[in-house]
């Protein structure tokens, strides 16, 4: 991978959780991976940065680096605040990976804002969300889910994980190893998208497809499956579908596309690439689009893991761009969508495409045939101004 593609696919941690998540994964993958975090605490922001990562701390004014008390409101204010800032740190970005553990107020209240604004600038976003543990609360879950529910409608992929389901799948009874295990577990899953592009094996899935795939999917789930020795192929496939975090393997059998990464050693064989992809193809719906790549890297020889990141959507017919006032449609085909587009450059064209609650935005051409919809600068202004900036309204 050039340097132009380094720079275009960047990760970016929010909140304390978040930017834990992506400090670790930093140091477990090496500087190989652009890294950016945000946050509101002071103390949290000077920990994870004597890891390495770059940290911006935001609400000076408002908060003076005490952070946001779980408050998602408050969250927004300082977000909306330091924007620009965040923005000149993602210049040149194309697409930002989002990692935020939701059920605070940094999280809950900052993600959405910043995945909104890349999202109206033509930057493709996938977040990769923790819900709280049961344990935790009602409210905290609660706050949550509403968090995820502004997300469907701006970001290109939200990849959701259950704190509950990651820790069952971690298997360890010592509260301390399950942190690291479970840490590390997130860790293939974010890192999995780098590791495509960065470390091809036989088969590689480029920087301009996986940006392509990003933009066409929706809400989703990952997974792994890990396993060794002879018919390891095959048990590497069991594993996958076994996993609480795909929910047994019905995330499989309902998803619209599945994106797979393989990962092993060079001893990996092209009989066991077609078993696992028989399998795989066996677990889904027949009109299911699979995307597969290979990672060969030496720290997984003797073994194979599998990484999937299963979406229920798959957009057919993406509107990448407008042009005019009047939006483009992807070709089915998956083709380079187009030149990389500065963050924050301003003047640049807004990508419009269909998201879950723009009703208007999506049944308008069939329901006025003969009434152009209105555009200004890019925005369909026929569509409510709530469902158009994602904000949730109170009942």
């Amino acid at each position: 991978m050039n340097g132009n593609e380094h720079q275009q696919l960047i990760l970016l941690g929010v909140g304390g959780g978040g930017c834990r998540l992506v400090a670790s994964v930093r140091t477990a993958y090496g500087e190989g991976i652009q890294a950016l975090g945000v946050d509101t605490d002071a103390l949290a922001n000077f920990e994870v940065s004597k890891d390495g990562l770059t940290c911006l701390l935001l609400g000076g004014n408002r908060l003076a680096g005490r952070g946001t008390g779980g408050d998602v409101i408050l969250g927004r204010q300082v977000a909306q605040d330091g924007l620009e800032d965040v923005l000149k740190h993602l210049q040149g970005a194309r697409t930002v990976v989002v990692v935020a553990c939701l059920g605070g107020g940094t999280g809950g209240g900052v993600t959405p804002e910043i995945v909104k604004e890349l999202s109206s600038m033509g930057v493709a976003t996938v977040c990769f969300m923790t819900q709280p543990f049961t344990f935790e609360g009602d409210v905290r879950g609660k706050a949550a889910e509403q968090v995820l529910r502004s997300l469907e409608r701006t970001a290109d992929s939200l990849v959701v994980v259950p704190l509950d389901d990651l820790f069952a799948d971690a298997r360890q009874e010592r509260v301390e190893d399950a942190m690291r295990e479970a840490g590390a577990l997130v860790s293939a899953g974010i890192t999995l998208l780098w590791r495509l592009v960065t470390k091809p094996g036989f088969i590689r899935l480029d920087a301009e497809r996986l940006h392509a795939l990003v933009v066409r999917c929706g809400g989703s789930r990952f997974g792994f499956g890990v396993a060794e020795g002879p018919g390891r192929a095959g048990r590497a496939v069991a594993a996958l579908k076994a996993c609480r975090l795909l929910q047994g393997g019905e995330s499989f059998s309902t998803a619209s596309a599945v994106m797979l990464g393989i990962l092993a050693g060079r001893d990996l064989l092209l009989s066991e690439i077609g078993e696992i992809m028989d399998a795989l193809g066996k677990l889904c719906k027949k009109d299911c689009v699979i995307e597969m790549g290979t990672v060969l890297d030496g720290a997984y020889e003797g073994r194979i893991e599998l990484v999937a990141i299963a979406f229920d959507s798959w957009r057919a017919g993406v509107q990448v761009e407008t042009r005019k006032g009047v939006a483009a449609e992807a070709s089915p085909s998956i083709p380079p969508v187009g030149s990389p587009m500065p963050v924050g450059a301003g003047g640049g064209k807004r990508r419009q495409r269909p998201k879950k609650g723009d009703v208007l935005a999506a049944t308008a051409p069939k329901r006025f045939q003969n009434v152009d919809p209105t555009f200004w600068d890019g925005a369909n202004v026929d569509v409510p101004t709530y469902v158009r900036r994602s904000i949730t309204l109170e009942r």
